[in-house]
């Protein structure tokens, strides 16, 4: 009975420590837009597409008063999970997770370039 008794706890114990996939929860910045079921992160270093789940509905929610046109991005700070895409679009997703805080986008200045001909 112990013989058997054995084997099988090393199979247990080897089970359980077997490693699993992590997944990194990182925290990103950036702007934000989501518009006829598409949705876009623009933290000015890279662009990710977003998962359309119930944390970007509830995103959307909170940026939509926040909007001065459907086309207009806002500025939101939240966490969520780095993926590959594997379809048609970006090559990165990101999966919300937390949503920390949204606030308007800085206004730009406008830019005047002077064209001269002498």
């Amino acid at each position: 009975m112990k013989i058997r008794i054995l084997p099988f706890t090393f199979l247990l114990l080897f089970a359980a420590c077997t490693t699993q996939p992590k997944t990194e929860t990182s925290i990103l910045s950036g702007e934000f837009l989501y518009y006829n079921d598409a949705a876009v992160l623009n933290t000015g270093s890279a662009i990710f597409g977003a998962v359309i789940d119930d944390k970007l509905h509830e995103l959307h929610q909170m940026v939509a008063p926040i909007q001065k046109d459907s086309f207009d991005m806002v500025q939101v700070y939240l966490k969520g999970i780095i993926i590959e895409n594997t379809d048609d679009g970006w090559p990165q997703l990101v999966r919300i997770t937390e949503i920390d805080s949204v606030s308007p986008s800085k206004l730009q200045t406008n830019q005047l370039i002077e064209i001269r001909s002498e």
